[in-house]
């Protein structure tokens, strides 16, 4: 798969900031930094950047959806951060739409990507059809015509992972595994 435009959703923003962690960084703006160098790494390499939002601001998830489809992307990317109520929750997931789709085996080389770039973050995954991605309806994922993946890149319920969600380093290194994988 030639990955040529992608449209890079950074979750969340303004009205909207996602999960909180232990210290009060919030979702939307971890993930919108991690988003930032994203962007940088991809134009870097030739490919067209379409970005959800570049700021903290709301977009609905019907008007992210609705970008994308009439961009009509190669890829559609979500960056994300997760969070659960058990602060000792941590690692990352990468997800797709429900069954077998054309962006399998994306979700597959940024899953091995960040495994290999990380690996001292723990993975989470589904090999119940065997790849590592997991499935869910997702509105970005449903919603959206073209390929699309959803990266949870680390739990920013979890104090650890929050901190490494404040570093600039490790926020250019979760970028970069994703990228190389792109």
């Amino acid at each position: 798969m030639s990955i040529e435009k992608v449209v890079l959703d950074c979750g969340h923003g303004g009205s909207d900031p996602g999960a909180e962690g232990p210290t009060g960084l919030t979702e939307a703006a971890a993930v919108l930094q991690i988003g930032k160098y994203v962007r940088r790494g991809l134009l870097d390499r030739e490919i067209e950047v379409l970005c959800i939002r570049s700021k903290d601001e709301f977009v609905s998830l019907p008007a992210r959806c609705d970008m994308s489809n009439d961009w009509r992307p190669d890829l559609f990317l979500s960056i994300h951060a997760n969070a659960f109520s058990n602060p000792l929750a941590h690692g990352y997931e990468v997800w797709t739409s429900v069954g077998q789709t054309a962006a399998d085996p994306i979700a597959e080389r940024i899953f091995q990507s960040i495994g290999v770039g990380f690996p001292n973050l723990a993975p989470r995954f589904d090999k119940s059809d065997g790849d590592s991605d997991k499935e869910a309806g997702f509105a970005v994922l449903a919603g959206t015509r073209d390929p699309a993946v959803l990266v949870e890149c680390a739990f920013i319920s979890n104090a650890l992972e929050e901190r490494w969600l404040r570093d600039v380093g490790w926020l250019m290194r979760m970028a970069g595994s994703i990228v190389s994988a792109v």
